[in-house]
């Protein structure tokens, strides 16, 4: 703490950072030369080091023979409730998720939203493949590609509608085209791609 205040004054930062730096190494050569001393103590009572011993308190065995002897008990069974625990938490968070998605499922603005991003990557290729000639986007952070969103009533398809793309005819004018992506919310890609001249209106 005091070299952490130190630090605050030039005169003695440098002072300051060497002192950190070797107490720190100090610290952790002293925890090594005691974990290696508890290990030692550990063995020389009966069994594999520390931590093996740690397990045995925690079994409630104090008997190094009889401890070797239900080690693997213990050791599957603190494995299995582990391994029952995460399952328990993973369980639990997988059905916070449903609940969440359900929830927002009934929401237009935050189910349309949620796959707004997804989207705009997979559709955006295939609008401009339906460029014959030039194509130019004029979108903005302001006004994304897919401004409008229309949802199946199930939730599992959202079509999403735009018009912020140019395409250049065969006389090299420019045409403000519509397009609209049909997008398959469990499968993440693009159902289907429609692009036609005009401009959304308001």
């Amino acid at each position: 703490m005091a070299m952490c205040i130190l630090c605050f004054f030039k005169r003695y930062r440098k002072f300051a950072a060497w002192t950190g730096f070797l107490a720190l190494a100090l610290t952790i050569v002293a925890l090594g030369i005691v974990g290696t001393e508890l290990d030692a103590k550990a063995r020389e009572a009966g069994y594999k080091n520390a931590e093996d011993h740690l397990n045995a308190q925690r079994a409630g065995i104090l008997d190094p023979a009889r401890w070797n002897k239900q080690r693997e008990t213990f050791v599957k069974k603190w494995a299995a409730e582990e391994k029952q625990k995460e399952a328990a938490a993973e369980g639990k968070i997988n059905q916070q998720q449903a609940q969440a998605d359900a929830s927002c499922r009934k929401d237009f603005n935050c189910w349309s939203n949620r796959f707004n991003r997804a989207a705009t990557k997979v559709c955006a290729p295939q609008i401009e493949q339906a460029a014959k000639n030039n194509f130019e986007w004029t979108d903005s952070l302001a006004e994304p590609k897919f401004p409008r969103a229309s949802i199946a009533e199930n939730g599992a398809t959202i079509t999403y509608v735009g018009d912020a793309i140019k395409m250049q005819n065969g006389f090299g004018g420019w045409i403000i085209m519509t397009y609209e992506c049909d997008f398959d919310t469990a499968a993440g890609k693009a159902v289907a791609v429609r692009v036609n001249p005009g401009q959304l209106s308001n």
